[in-house]
Order: structure tokens, then sequence, then C-alpha cells
């Protein structure tokens, strides 16, 4: 059972008591903790109680002819190209324009700070600093081969918890053996059983070397990927070229 929990806004991990429930979260936890939990709930009602609520219906004296859509945050009636595709919806066509869409996913990322966090925030749980913090710790290096820079977050893909940064082939390596100890460990083996054996018995050298090969002229040399020229006659299909041939061996 983990013990501490990293608050975004601390900058550090801290006890898990210090941590209000939330059932949303993977953890069961709440993002921050209780104390600056508190301070971003103030903060945000204090905001929705001084900016003006904003309505998403189509007022009645804007002019909205078929074909297009009235966008809220910019209040222009657009074609309904300039909007994106939207599943949730039951016109198919999201709310905002395209250009307020896009406005509003970057305000969206830079409130949770930054891209970074964003994606990390939604496939790890964890933000960009919790990850750099990670990666001090481990030196830069990956957890399991100690040599390559690590780059991606590791995480038990059946319980979704993450574990450490590890380079591209280890994550990858990981993966591909279906993170099973046993089948790590029969890989192992094996590599050290063939290794011991090509210990004992090494290769022979070869005892000659292949004969050299005579090149006829015009041709590429052995080995090469390269055709040689073909001439062709340009201005007759195959059938043409066959019935000059035969006209030619008849004279």
């Amino acid at each position: 059972m983990m013990e501490t929990k990293f608050c975004r806004d601390c900058g550090a991990h801290r006890p898990v008591a210090d941590f209000s429930s939330n059932k949303r979260s993977r953890d069961g936890l709440a993002f921050y903790c209780r104390e600056h939990l508190s301070a971003r709930s103030a903060r945000s009602r204090e905001a929705r109680r001084v900016q003006p609520r904003r309505y998403r219906v189509t007022p009645t004296d804007v002019d909205v002819p078929p074909g297009f859509k009235w966008c809220p945050d910019c209040s222009r009636v657009l074609p309904f190209a300039d909007f994106p595709r939207s599943r949730s919806h039951a016109s198919g066509i999201a709310t905002y324009c395209l250009s307020c869409h896009n406005l509003r996913g970057k305000q969206s990322r830079e409130k949770v700070g930054g891209s970074r966090t964003y994606h990390l925030s939604r496939r790890y749980g964890i933000s960009a600093q919790e990850a750099d913090l990670m990666l001090a710790a481990q030196g830069g290096l990956c957890a399991v081969c100690r040599v390559a820079p690590a780059v991606h977050v590791d995480h038990d893909h059946a319980t979704d918890a993450v574990r450490e940064l590890l380079c591209f082939n280890c994550n990858g390596g990981l993966g591909q053996f279906r993170d099973d100890p046993a089948v790590l460990r029969a890989a192992a083996d094996y590599v050290e059983r063939h290794r011991e054996l090509q210990r004992r018995n090494r290769p022979r050298p070869l005892a000659r070397r292949r004969p050299e090969v005579t090149v006829r002229a015009g041709t590429p040399p052995v080995g090469s990927n390269r055709r040689p020229p073909v001439i062709r006659r340009t201005g007759l299909c195959s059938r043409g070229r066959a019935f000059l041939a035969a006209r030619e061996a008849d004279a």
C-alpha cells in the first residue's frame, strides 16, 4: 500500500493522510493535498462569482441559415466546415468553432501545467514535475540497463501503476515479454546457455576463401544489386517486336 503521494502544488511527496478521497482518480485520492485543494476550490468559487456566465443557446436575434452554426465564444455564425466533429453531440458537430476549440484546448493544457503534464496526467496520472523528479532520482538513466537515457514512463499494464522510467529498448522489451518474470528469466537462461556453448565450441574459421569469379564485360560485379543494361527498341510493343523478329528471321 502506498504511504506517500505527490502533490502537484507542493512539488513533493506528502503522506497519504494529507489527501482527501476522490473516486474519479486511479488511486482514490485527490490530486492535491488538503491545503492546496481548499485554496484551489476558493479560487474557483471566486472566479465563478466574478466572471459572467456564458450560455451556449443561440440568441433569438441571431439569424442562423441552414448549414451554419453560431459559436458561443466568438459569437460568429460560421458554416459547419469551420466546426470540429464530435460524437458526443447529436448533430455530430462540436459546440465551438475550430479556432475557439483549439484555444480552449490550449488553455486547458496550460491550466494543468502545459501539454506535457496534460498528456502524462491523462495517460499515467503523474505530472511533468513528478516525472522530472523521477528522472533526477535515476540519474537520467534507464532503471533496467542503466546505460541508455530514460525517456519512457513504465507502468504496470494490469494495475496502471507507474513504476519507473526506462529507455526505448527496455520498455519495448518488457512489453514484448508481456511483463512475465518467468518468461524473462527463461530468456536470460537461454542467452546465458548459448553463450556458454559458444565459449566451449568456438566456430572454426573458413578453410579457404571463395574462388575468384570471372566477371564478363557488361555484367555487374558479384553481390551487386545493379542489373546489366538492357537495350530495348522504342516505339514498338512486345507483340510488334515479336512480329519484327520473326520477319527478320524469315529474311
